[in-house]
């Protein structure tokens, strides 16, 4: 598929303005629909195929228990499927939609809204009419809400939205384009719309495999992303105007006052890891570090606890990961939610005279001053429980966190 970099604001309004009089024919008065993402690397995948068993079963209990319990939290409950998919989508349940809207500036904004610029974003920009005449044979755009839509065409999107527990019930596998009724504000100021997607949960970009003009990426570099927000911001897009409640107003207020600056990556380092005569690795100070400090400030503290019986039957080789980066503690390893996520301090070796001490939070300050080019050590003793039997095959170290 087609892909563009999106450097400031005005450079994207330009190129969607090109590409969009590209798609329009002469009859069209809807213009493409946008998706932004904060990460540019995410597929066009709905949550329901990238957090749930895929099976029809699971999705019909999933919508049978949002409306039987949902009624209980609406002033006015939708009355039709649709219209319930809709408001299931909006509120985080998961579902075979993706959000789409119509406005350009607002899907740059979504682009942009929680990043820190870490990573690449991304808009997509679709065209819905390509999409439908490649999956529905016709060049048209369904409301399933709308009282004036077609019985044919409304019978068309049956197959993406069976009534539940239909026995033999088969949808499509590739998605369709379609506009939500506006049953909450939330969707009307959004401008939202919807693709329903089939039983191929990579179906859109499929799809576009034929055409690939028609379904385009914009990425965003990361070091743009505070740039475009600030220049969004001035274009009258922000919080309130995508979240209009008090809670929007809220975020808004918060981020206009807020200190949008980031430290840079050596604020807080004192050490780096280098060749140890203890043990393989160690951590070294790389200035001088005073007793008391906070080691490790800004690091990682997602922890995961694992039992050790899920681990009896692992290979030798991962075992060994546990043995060398973990900290035991009541049957249970606690250690990175993944070992690709090692950090300086789950590389501090062991010593019975330390210079280095750890409080019941696994959080690690200098024990003592500490020069230029020491090693930092640390007692296992005071914060890891005795290793169980099958981790005693090697045991020149023990982790840090």
């Amino acid at each position: 598929m087609k892909r563009l970099t999106v450097e400031d604001v005005t450079s994207f309004v330009q190129q969607v303005k090109v590409l969009g009089e590209k798609w329009r024919s002469s009859n069209d008065v809807v213009g493409p629909w946008y998706r932004g993402q904060s990460n540019s690397e995410w597929s066009l995948v709905p949550k329901f195929y990238r957090t749930c068993d895929r099976s029809r079963g699971t999705e019909d209990e999933i919508r049978e228990e949002f409306t039987q319990r949902g009624p209980a939290f609406c002033q006015n409950p939708p009355s039709g499927d649709w219209d319930w998919y809709f408001l299931m989508q909006h509120h985080g349940a998961p579902t075979r939609l993706l959000d789409w809207t119509d406005g350009a500036l607002i899907a740059l904004y979504f682009a942009v809204r929680d990043s820190q610029g870490l990573t690449n974003g991304a808009v997509w920009m679709l065209d819905p009419f390509w999409l439908n005449r490649h999956t529905l044979r016709k060049e048209v755009v369904i409301s399933p809400s709308a009282s004036g839509a077609l019985s044919d065409d409304k019978k068309l999107l049956k197959r993406w939205l069976h009534p539940r527990f239909t026995p033999r019930a088969r949808i499509p596998l590739n998605p369709v384009a379609l506009f939500p009724g506006h049953i909450v504000q939330r969707i009307s100021t959004q401008r939202s719309c919807f693709t329903a997607h089939g039983a191929n949960p990579i179906g859109l970009e499929k799809t576009a495999v034929w055409s690939p003009t028609k379904l385009v990426k914009f990425t965003i570099p990361g070091y743009r992303v505070k740039a475009i927000r600030k220049e969004l911001e001035i274009c009258g897009i922000d919080e309130a105007t995508v979240f209009p409640d008090l809670d929007g107003l809220g975020r808004a207020v918060g981020v206009r006052w807020g200190d949008d600056d980031s430290p840079l990556p050596h604020e807080g380092v004192y050490t780096r890891l280098r060749p140890s005569r203890r043990h393989g690795i160690g951590v070294f100070a790389i200035r001088r570090i005073r007793k008391g400090t906070r080691l490790f400030a800004g690091d990682i503290d997602e922890l995961q606890w694992v039992p050790k019986d899920d681990l009896d039957r692992l290979p030798k080789e991962v075992q060994l990961l546990y043995d060398d980066f973990a900290v035991f503690e009541d049957g249970r390893y606690v250690c990175p939610t993944s070992f690709n996520r090692l950090t300086p301090s789950w590389y501090l070796n062991q010593s019975k005279t330390p210079n280095v001490v750890c409080d019941d939070n696994l959080n690690f300050f200098a024990g003592s001053d500490i020069a230029s080019g020491d090693e930092l050590t640390v007692d296992y003793s005071t914060y890891s429980a005795p290793v169980p039997k099958f981790e005693r095959r090697a045991k020149a170290k023990k982790p840090g966190k």
